[in-house]
């Protein structure tokens, strides 16, 4: 009898792999009349419901193969996959934590337990549980690694930093790994940290060009005749499309060492162009040129009946501009004053909680709002004991009416600076998340939707925002500083103007480097070296003249 079954199973089992569900099916229910409790049919009984869409089925049959062989990995995995698919997570964790109270030697368990809850936002026993995964298998990679995605995304930078170079310890080597070392390095500026990571990582990847790219963006003495020529040599050569965006990238490097900036600008709008074929972003670009830039707020009637008194009394700083128009200097004087302020950077919440409540009613919708923007600077350790943050996400520029509904009592501050020379610093940094920085005439209509939207707010709300002329800060810091916190409702002293002195300063943006420096005038006019290349959009765009 048992002999038949195993032949009977075996044939089944042909018919699944060479996906002949229907043949497979009959073989398995004939088993089952023979003998119930096999746990394997069970098992492919569920594959096969799942592959027909029956998620019901799916379930039963998974669920019996795993009460008949509670300790299969495999069962496990199965049925927790499918109870995370179809939105019951909780069910999902609920059966590994019953799993783990037996079998607690289970590394690659744990790691799957842990990337469960980080996606319930659980992420303090994710965080547990792949510490857990680490204890037992140390040269593994992978734990590492969403260890530190963890930690990053709740803003523990150091402890993101230790975990990498943890993994680094251990003789664990990925060019993840080296990348994510490197910038964290260099966000904290140990610039020198940095650059050995990147030498290393060079070393032992060198067929890749994103180390040099890296490389360069720290010490311009990395662009030496030896990478040239390895460059030109790679010109002959099949690339993949991650190294053919860094070998434009660099040979615009090599343009502007010589002054050519119609051949820099050229190799910089090739390497856009196909940095933004071979990526997906959250939203295209005609979502922040088209949908964005037309967004309104629902009606305000009730709204004072459902705000918060937390959002009736916050008063937070919000820092708007075109990207690469100096906001990140602002920021770092607003935070270096003696009153406590929590930097904020880019965490993008007001964008997020628009973009996600937008199809509701007027009432709901603020609710919605108001809950979703609380919950999610909660998450960017924003709001701690009524210590005021700032905001300098790029697309609160659009968003200000729905900022001053949310906190009557916000700050909003408008960095100004010369249009074409945040266009060529867009150009001339790779912003990694937005597809329309990544295209020159993209490039051009946002900058312009900027312009439109703030011209329209401060005509609207001329008490609310102050605006910081970007070149007038640079060439008289300290004047206009003094006006920029007195604004903001913060006294003024000379830590100011000193923020680049602190060994603790942190930045994720592309102005990372730069603030390192002392406020400078390095960069004031530097747009003008390239004015003639873009005369074609000067009777499409005023401004630009």
């Amino acid at each position: 009898m048992q002999s038949e079954v195993h032949a009977l199973i075996q044939q089944g089992n042909q018919h699944l792999n060479a996906g002949n569900f229907s043949n497979a099916k009959s073989i398995y229910l004939e088993v089952l009349n023979k003998s119930p409790n096999e746990g394997d049919v069970h098992f492919g009984l569920g594959w096969i419901a799942y592959k027909e869409k029956q998620v019901e089925h799916a379930c039963q049959y998974l669920k019996k193969a795993n009460e008949i062989q509670p300790h299969n990995k495999n069962y496990l995995r199965g049925l927790t996959e499918l109870y995370t698919q179809i939105g019951q997570p909780q069910a999902a964790i609920a059966l590994f934590q019953q799993y783990l109270q037996t079998e607690q030697t289970q590394a690659d368990i744990y790691f799957n337990y842990a990337n469960l809850l980080a996606r319930a936002n659980e992420t303090e026993r994710a965080i547990e549980a792949l510490q857990q995964c680490i204890s037992l298998s140390p040269n593994e990679l992978a734990p590492y690694m969403s260890l530190g995605q963890i930690f990053y995304h709740l803003t523990r930078y150091r402890d993101a930093q230790a975990t990498y170079l943890n993994a680094l310890s251990k003789g664990l080597k990925s060019e993840g790994l080296y990348l994510n070392i490197a910038k964290l390095h260099t966000d904290f500026g140990e610039l020198e940290k940095a650059k050995l990571v990147l030498i290393d990582a060079a070393s032992q990847y060198p067929e890749s060009l994103v180390f040099p790219y890296r490389l360069g963006n720290l010490d311009s003495t990395v662009y030496t005749p030896e990478l040239l020529n390895q460059l030109k040599h790679l010109e002959q050569q099949t690339l993949s499309p991650d190294n053919q965006f860094y070998f434009y990238w660099l040979l615009s490097k090599y343009s502007n060492m010589e002054n050519d900036t119609s051949s820099e600008m050229k190799s910089l709008i090739q390497a856009h162009k196909i940095y933004k074929g071979m990526n997906k972003f959250s939203h295209d670009s005609d979502y922040y040129l088209k949908h964005l830039s037309t967004m309104t707020s629902p009606s305000t009637n009730r709204l004072e009946a459902i705000r918060s008194i937390e959002s009736n009394e916050l008063s937070p700083i919000f820092i708007v501009g075109i990207p690469r128009c100096g906001s990140t200097l602002i920021e770092n004087i607003i935070c270096s004053g003696p009153e406590p302020i929590l930097k904020g950077e880019e965490p993008s919440v007001i964008f997020q909680a628009v973009s996600g409540n937008t199809q509701n009613d007027s009432d709901e919708f603020w609710s919605k709002f108001q809950s979703h923007a609380k919950e999610n600077y909660q998450k960017s350790q924003l709001l701690k004991d009524n210590i005021r943050f700032t905001d300098k996400s790029l697309e609160n520029i659009f968003l200000i009416e729905f900022i001053l509904a949310l906190y009557p009592k916000a700050k909003i501050v408008y960095c100004e600076r010369n249009p074409l020379a945040s266009v060529v610093s867009i150009l001339k940094n790779n912003m990694v998340s937005l597809p329309w920085a990544h295209d020159v005439g993209e490039i051009f209509e946002y900058v312009d939707n900027c312009l439109n939207a703030i011209d329209k707010w401060t005509e609207q709300y001329p008490s609310k925002i102050y605006t910081v002329k970007y070149e007038t800060l640079v060439l008289n810091q300290e004047e206009e500083s003094k006006k920029l916190m007195s604004f903001c409702g913060l006294t003024w002293d000379k830590s100011c103007l000193s923020f680049n002195e602190s060994k603790e300063i942190m930045s994720k943006t592309a102005s990372h480097i730069q603030i390192r420096d002392k406020i400078n005038q390095k960069s004031l006019y530097y747009y003008q070296n390239y004015e003639l290349l873009f005369e074609d959009y000067k009777q499409k765009y005023s401004w630009l003249s």
